[in-house]
């Protein structure tokens, strides 16, 4: 196993994982490879999307013997936090039916996104591996951001010591692992730098793994190209063998750009589409490269 295969499967056995990157390079089908391979492992282990409106809201979904599926909501996550502080069933059905309370929830800064986050701090508590699929770049910051502004704003109370609490456990290597996932294209890549600045600013104790998604295979043992050459290169393939050359090319060339920041990170191949009745789908893929790369 090599040194960042042992790095990235150091950060894939922690308790809570985040999986972030830009939208579109395929977070949603790596964090749910990641599950589903901790999951074979005999692990408890929850899939955690947010807020997503294609699936049910709030609902735990059992998908395999080991393997759960929740959609984090915020009117749930919120009267379920409700329910915890109170302690009184029915002054919380008081509480969160109060209207001004509701709108106070829905509109006051940042508690959108601390009760959503608290409700994936909270259910680390009853599994092996809690694996989130983050909201795209921007937004998966502000949940983080959020979170720290709360813990300045409120001095003291249980707002304030659960902010805290949260936070530590985010910034700990021993319990939390950050995944940063990107395309081998110019744009993904150059964000994915400043979300890790983020990170790191804040985490500075747990720095995040890398994976490259969607490497297309190598045809050939080729040498890079330098800008020049590569400007050189004719855009206009002859051949199915040129495509593949070229787009091998092209790719390492944007892979400088993690390579020139001293980024140490895994790739996880292209999957081609899949043929009808194919018993293999995407994520099963997927978890089968994480497996054998030494990640899972």
């Amino acid at each position: 196993m090599t040194l960042v295969s042992q790095m990235i499967s150091s950060t894939l056995h922690r308790n809570l994982i985040f999986v972030h990157g830009k939208g579109g390079v395929g977070k949603t089908s790596v964090s749910q490879a990641i599950a589903l391979g901790l999951a074979a492992e005999g692990k408890r282990t929850l899939w955690v999307a947010i807020e997503d409106p294609t699936r049910p809201p709030g609902e735990l979904i059992a998908q395999g013997p080991h393997l759960w599926h929740l959609n984090c909501n915020f009117q749930l996550a919120f009267e379920e936090y409700a329910a915890l502080k109170i302690g009184m069933p029915r002054l919380t059905q008081i509480f969160v039916q109060n209207k001004l309370m509701q709108y106070l929830a829905k509109a006051a800064p940042g508690v959108h996104e601390i009760v959503l986050l608290g409700k994936i701090w909270y259910e680390r508590n009853h599994y092996d591996h809690v694996i989130v699929d983050m909201p795209s770049t921007g937004y998966g910051l502000a949940m983080f951001q959020s979170t720290e502004n709360i813990s300045n704003l409120f001095g003291a109370g249980p707002l304030h010591r659960d902010a805290v609490a949260m936070l530590n456990t985010l910034g700990s290597p021993q319990d939390t692992g950050h995944v940063i996932v990107s395309l081998p294209e110019e744009m993904p890549l150059r964000e994915s730098l400043e979300l890790n600045e983020f990170l790191v600013r804040n985490f500075k104790q747990n720095p995040a793994a890398f994976l490259v998604n969607r490497v297309f295979p190598k045809v050939s043992e080729n040498l890079e190209l330098s800008p020049d050459q590569l400007e050189r290169v004719s855009p206009l393939a002859k051949s199915v063998e040129d495509y593949a050359q070229m787009r091998s090319w092209l790719e390492s060339f944007n892979l400088r750009i993690w390579k020139e920041a001293e980024i140490q990170f895994g790739t996880l191949r292209q999957v081609p589409p899949e043929p009808q009745n194919s018993k293999s789908p995407l994520v099963q893929i997927l978890c089968q490269q994480l497996q054998s790369e030494g990640y899972l």
